[in-house]
């Protein structure tokens, strides 16, 4: 069976970042990465208020996945913390904001939803 693209892509932001594959990549910090990523959001975000192709916006959603995926890994490079650890934290952040998700037979209103999710951030800060 084929690899999927996310892991494919995935397996790519990691060499960049870790194997020094990309000479463009090595010399990114969490910083400039950071300030990429701002940049490549406000031309998705163009994109899609203008309308623009679906290829062009896939690319434009692409590039943003890419960094963002690049940037976990620049995060272990520099000591940090390892990707894993983001990529697992996302999951319990849902698991915990949005169990409803992982349930198909507990399904809920938006507005339930929004005051679940609400009231687990709230206890989150408190923690």
């Amino acid at each position: 069976m084929e690899e999927s693209h996310i892991l494919q892509l995935a397996a790519v932001s990691r060499a960049m970042a870790l194997q020094g594959v990309c000479p463009w990549t090595n010399l990114q910090s969490i910083d400039s990465m950071l300030r990429y990523i701002l940049g490549e959001c406000q031309e998705l975000a163009d994109a899609v208020k203008e309308n623009k192709a679906s290829l062009e916006i896939a690319s434009e959603a692409g590039d943003v996945l890419t960094l963002v995926l690049t940037l976990c890994f620049l995060l272990e490079r520099e000591g940090k913390l390892k990707a894993e650890e983001v990529f697992a934290e996302a999951i319990a952040k849902l698991r915990r904001r949005s169990p409803h998700v992982f349930d198909p037979d507990n399904q809920i209103s938006l507005e339930e939803a929004a005051e679940y999710w609400s009231r687990m951030k709230e206890q989150e800060k408190i923690s």
